[in-house]
């Protein structure tokens, strides 16, 4: 009986010493690597992302425009920045658990302090870096909603593949990631906040990049654009959007505007991370993949040079409000300059936005080249006559007699000499036409032609091949170079005119359209464009970068003879070279074969001051300010409170003393050499006047530039008469 005890009391310290051993090999080995795994992970920090740099921005000879720089953020945890209720608890415990002065607080007493220590890091962060604090939590709320509109996305892609998990179950990896709230601060900000911010675990200064232009690079800066953050749209259609480290977190900067939006995907890199031990081993780490360089076909130094032109011709003249010059190569449609005035810096945009959004006068952030659409004028009549000898309704010896008015008795459809008090051009064949931009004769070619045929030889000859849908009822089509602010320009179809206007086309539409008038607008871009396919006999996409990878294949313009072609040229080099030219004597150089054209459109002035209404809950609120914007913020409303009403009180610029003719754009746009063209731009200063007198000499300093700078070479093969027929 003894005997059966012991064994048994023996047997017992035996059972547990298996049930030991089963347990610590279960641990040890069969479960070792993950609670090995465990343990290591409590002894790393969170993983931290390393910014790549941006690719470059550069010129056509590769000197740097925009370029990234290190720098440093101040992040903060989504968990504060919403305000996570759950974040705010666990906080809370890790602060009764690692602080000693706070073991015998309750929860609620920690999370209390947890709170205000959120409200003093707002106050420090407002301090050290004199932003204001309502930047600040303006930013952090973007950030929010663009976090709360990506879990809404990604919830209804789940809801449509059956799922029916609530939307507050639908976690991000944003929300356990960190945010900037400051970018780029300066190193006596960051080593004050490191101070300061010591024992706020949610908040920690972070290594990014800043973007930095080249001093010089202003001229060009409504081409090279800005950065804004992205948001919840752009990071669902991210095509990386699966890939954690190259996606787009909430708070990430991409192009916003100009080169940077259109080069986005070449521009953006791919973040790498670091993770590391408590005692600073590195655990596991990926280095960043930067972004690939852009080089644009712009030449920076001749660019500069066109600005400053154009800044003074606007200080010149009090009435010109902004002037835009593009220059294009003829043959491979690179451009060369596209320049806008006036401008702004990097840093005025950062610190002075509103400020330059109001100005309506002068309105500074308008990419005037490519954003900003014109009445041609009288640019256009050499194409109007491109248009009349494809369609055979002249031929280049016939002529038109001008006696200055074109209807009897009207007061319109004169030509330009009536305003002059000047007689009529008499009888004029197609070269002389071009060389007096006489109305009467372009009348006639617009009358015999009609609206609809100007119209359609119009998109070809401009807008490009004829493959383009072209007869949409907005007149909308590709943007030609890419640029997020090109506009397309309007050349009128009978669908634009039933939506717009609910008409079709009228007899004097044509007469309009012949002189580049009604509705037809271009761009400047498409001005220097077309004088390109004047100049070559081809059209062509023109490009802005160079090293895109886009073929873009010439098109012939069919249906014309070398003699039409030949019979432009020649009323273009008349107009220049010969007196009595539009552009005689302004714009002739005795140095190179300048083919051009002056032009005149009439324009309304511009408003500067407008009583906006805003439909506020059923209840009319106004303000009188230069932009809604401003109206917005003066009553402050959201941007989606609808605007009812708007009540023009003042507009720029008056009537020119002494003068009571309609306002006008000025123009002048060319081309040279007369014989192998190389060079086509198209200048326009905004209400200047007439385009002789107002832009003639600003294309003619542009030309000698053009010599100066190796674009062309100087030397006269021509006299006027001989490119007579």
């Amino acid at each position: 009986m003894f005997e059966r005890r012991l064994r048994i009391v023996l047997l017992i310290p035996c059972v547990y010493a298996i049930v030991l051993v089963v347990r610590l090999f279960n641990l040890q080995i069969v479960q070792g690597d993950a609670y090995q795994q465990q343990a290591d992970d409590a002894l790393v920090s969170p993983k931290k992302f390393l910014p790549p740099l941006r690719g470059r921005i550069l010129d056509r000879f590769g000197r740097p425009l925009v370029s990234d720089a290190p720098a440093n953020d101040v992040a903060v945890h989504y968990g504060v920045l919403s305000l996570n209720e759950s974040y705010l608890q666990q906080a809370a415990s890790n602060l009764r658990r690692n602080d000693a002065a706070w073991k015998r607080a309750t929860l609620a007493e920690a999370e209390e302090e947890i709170r205000e220590r959120i409200g003093r890091m707002w106050v420090t962060l407002e301090k050290a870096s004199g932003t204001p604090l309502r930047r600040m939590k303006k930013r952090r709320d973007a950030i929010c909603d663009r976090i709360e509109s990506l879990r809404r996305h990604i919830w209804n892609a789940r809801r449509a593949q059956g799922s029916d998990d609530p939307l507050h179950k639908t976690r991000l990896r944003e929300e356990s990631q960190y945010h900037s709230i400051l970018r780029d601060i300066p190193p006596e900000v960051r080593t004050q906040l490191e101070v300061e911010l010591a024992g706020m675990p949610f908040v920690r200064i972070e290594p990014s990049v800043r973007r930095i232009w080249n001093l010089d690079a202003q001229p060009l800066s409504h081409a090279l654009g800005t950065l804004g953050q992205v948001s919840a749209d752009r990071m669902a259609r991210d095509p990386l959007t699966d890939d954690w480290l190259g996606c787009y977190r909430p708070g990430d900067e991409a192009g916003a505007s100009g080169i940077e939006y259109l080069c986005e995907d070449m521009l953006r890199g791919k973040r790498g991370y670091e993770e590391k031990y408590l005692d600073g081993r590195i655990k596991s780490s990926q280095p960043p993949k930067d972004g690939l360089d852009i080089q644009l076909t712009v030449d920076l130094k001749l660019q500069s040079r066109i600005h400053q032109i154009l800044d003074e011709a606007i200080s010149a003249d009090p009435y010109v409000t902004g002037a835009a010059c593009v220059v294009i190569d003829v043959n491979t449609r690179e451009i060369l300059a596209l320049a806008s005035a006036p401008t702004f810096s990097a840093e005025g945009v950062r610190k002075h936005y509103d400020q330059l959004r109001d100005d309506a006068r002068y309105r500074p952030l308008l990419f005037r080249a490519v954003a900003e659409e014109y009445q041609p004028g009288s640019i256009i009549k050499p194409v109007l006559l491109l248009g009349a000898f494809k369609n055979k309704v002249i031929d280049p010896r016939q002529t038109v007699h001008c006696d200055g008015s074109y209807v009897p008795g009207s007061s319109n459809w004169h030509c330009w000499t009536h305003w002059k008090h000047l007689p009529g051009h008499g009888n004029l064949n197609a070269e002389e036409a071009i060389q007096h931009s006489c109305n009467i004769f372009f009348y006639t070619l617009g009358d015999r032609l009609g609206a609809a045929r100007v119209s359609q030889f119009y998109r070809d000859f401009i807008l490009g091949p004829a493959d383009l849908d072209t007869n949409q009822a907005a007149n909308s089509r590709r943007s030609i170079t890419g640029l997020l602010e090109e506009r397309s320009g309007i050349i009128p179809t009978l669908d634009y005119l039933r939506s717009r206007q609910k008409r079709d086309f009228r007899p004097a539409d044509g007469r309009n359209y012949a002189i580049g008038q009604g509705e037809l607008q271009l761009t400047p871009l498409q001005a220097a464009n077309m004088y390109a396919t004047l100049a070559s006999g081809q059209y062509r996409d023109p490009t802005l970068v160079a090293n895109d990878g886009t073929y873009r294949p010439p098109t012939p313009i069919d249906g014309l003879t070398p003699q039409a072609w030949r019979t432009v040229r020649n009323g273009l080099f008349r107009c220049v070279n010969d007196p009595g030219g539009t552009a005689y004597k302004h714009a002739r150089l005795d140095e190179l074969e300048i083919c051009g054209k002056t032009g005149s459109a009439q324009c309304v002035a511009r408003a500067i001051e407008t009583r906006y209404s805003f439909n506020v809950d059923g209840r009319i609120q106004s303000a009188v300010a230069p932009t809604i914007e401003k109206a917005r913020e003066m009553l402050d409303l959201s941007r989606k409170t609808p605007c009812v009403k708007r009540e023009v009180l003042k507009r720029w610029p008056p009537n020119r003393e002494g003068k009571d003719e309609p306002q006008t754009h000025a123009w002048f746009a060319g081309f040279a050499p007369y014989d192998k063209p190389e060079i086509a731009l198209a200048v326009i200063l905004e209400h200047g006047g007439g385009g002789g007198q107002a832009a003639g000499p600003i294309g003619k300093e542009i030309f000698r530039l053009l010599i100066d700078f190796g674009y062309l070479r100087p030397g006269r093969t021509l006299a006027s008469t001989d490119i007579r027929p």
